[in-house]
């Protein structure tokens, strides 16, 4: 293991710590006046949202990832502003786009002919700030300013919460409140990415970037429109055949995977760029970013095994017992975030070669069984269909990803303690169902497995712990 590697993940770490416990703080400030109604309408419309930015997926991330490394300083700040300038238009573009069309959408998906005026407008402010950080995010990353990154992030949690209970508990506004939180919220993070870069993130529009973006912007678009499709139908379906209730206690559901996410956003920020230039190795092992890995999969599986036991107790507790399903699914979210940071020396591989159509194909296909299977199974078997339909794809996506990897160069399988995760949270879940044990038991148990889980890691790098304790 790396001291300087586990000292940024660890400072990445605190942050989304942070951002963890703003969220904790505003779930029962919210759903003390909203339901799992509004979080059912105000989910439907972030899935709109998603599906109209996906039209402006161009690629940028791809361009970026495969040119910034190797590129003169120069030529740097006219590739980041090119890309930040694309997306700025194509938002704007966009925005009034769905603005227009708004009757015509609201007419065919569920629950958005119950959007306000009001939301509706403060929704459409929000594509154009969502597209920006679209490339300021990965702009942070490339240039390994992922701490500055988490703190943008705080600071966007911070002015979401207090945007919200103002308009909660001062004017009383209702759901609109979320509205306002999402939009002040995404404009305070913008905020630091321009302050710490300033000049150095301007240049001229460049040509040579736009014919770039062009000969990977039909794959890539193509994949961001299937991909936020798939969340769009995933939402849609819930609502029709199950009910709006339904759909607030999915979504509140993924405010928890949400919360995991960042916490693996905290090593992926960190070493995303030494993926990179692990990958331009042609026989290299990644040995730097699998210790850290393994050390990020071993607490996810943790939080599964919590899941398991105490997921339901601490969802009723935070939320005043209103969302009675959602800590039900928690188990088989957390399983779906481990499979989702599987594969990192193949994904940096397809990356590093420049394989940006192949990776958007993968996603593509991917994503289109998912919504064939959406269709199919959700009006049947509700959101157990799309759980179990959105593990299945994730599984599918890793597969193929390290097969076209393995075709560049030799790709090292390391995702063992995904592996070992996954069925220990499969294997945890049935014999809770089985035995039903007491919360104190359950309680018990998550500490013994944890700390028998982190052992267990600490004995298989035990050699690297010692050496970096000798030259402490």
């Amino acid at each position: 293991m790396n001291f300087y590697l586990l000292g940024s993940v660890s400072v990445n770490l605190l942050f989304n710590v942070a951002r963890a416990l703003l969220l904790i703080a505003l779930v029962p400030l919210a759903t003390y006046i909203l339901g799992p109604e509004d979080y059912g309408v105000f989910g439907m419309a972030v899935a709109l949202l998603g599906l109209v930015s996906a039209a402006c997926e161009v690629g940028s991330v791809y361009v970026l990832y495969g040119h910034y490394p190797v590129i003169s300083e120069v030529r740097r700040g006219g590739l980041q502003f090119t890309l930040l300038f694309l997306a700025l238009a194509l938002g704007t573009i966009i925005a009034v786009f769905t603005w227009l069309a708004w009757p015509l959408l609201a007419q065919f998906t569920p629950l958005l002919s119950e959007i306000t005026l009001l939301e509706r407008i403060i929704l459409c402010l929000g594509i154009p700030l969502r597209t920006l950080w679209g490339v300021l995010n990965p702009i942070m990353i490339i240039r390994e300013k992922s701490e500055w990154l988490a703190a943008s992030l705080v600071i966007q949690s911070l002015v979401n919460l207090l945007i919200i209970a103002t308009c909660l508990y001062y004017f009383e506004t209702g759901r609109v409140a979320l509205f306002w939180g999402q939009l002040f919220g995404l404009a305070a993070c913008l905020v630091v990415p321009f302050v710490i870069f300033g000049s150095s993130i301007l240049g001229p529009i460049q040509l040579e970037w736009i014919r770039h973006v062009r000969g990977v912007a039909l794959g890539a678009w193509v994949a961001g429109m299937v991909d936020n499709l798939r969340n769009t139908v995933e939402s849609a379906f819930i609502a029709k055949y199950g009910t709006s209730t339904t759909l607030g206690n999915y979504n509140h559901a993924r405010v928890y995977q949400g919360l995991l996410t960042q916490g693996t956003n905290a090593f992926a920020n960190v070493l995303w760029p030494i993926a990179l230039k692990e990958a331009e190795e042609p026989l290299g092992t990644f040995p730097r970013i699998r210790p850290v890995w393994d050390l990020a999969y071993a607490g996810i599986t943790c939080l599964g095994i919590g899941a398991v036991f105490l997921g339901q107790d601490l969802v009723d507790l935070l939320t005043h017992n209103k969302f009675e399903q959602a800590g039900i699914w928690l188990p088989w979210l957390v399983l779906y975030v481990l499979l989702q940071n599987a594969g990192k020396p193949a994904t940096a591989i397809l990356y590093n070669r420049k394989k940006g159509n192949e990776y958007s194909s993968i996603r593509i296909t991917s994503q289109l069984l998912m919504i064939v299977g959406l269709i199919i199974w959700v009006p049947e078997y509700g959101v157990t269909a799309v759980l179990s339909i959105m593990i299945a794809e994730m599984i599918l996506v890793r597969v193929l990803i390290a097969l076209r990897a393995r075709q560049a160069r030799p790709t090292p399988f390391q995702d063992h303690w995904i592996v070992g995760g996954c069925l220990l949270i499969v294997g945890v879940w049935w014999a809770d169902g089985l035995l039903s044990f007491r919360l104190v038991t359950e309680i018990g148990l998550v500490l013994v497995v944890s700390i028998l889980i982190m052992g267990l890691l600490a004995y298989q790098y035990r050699k690297s712990l010692m050496e970096m304790w000798k030259s402490r």
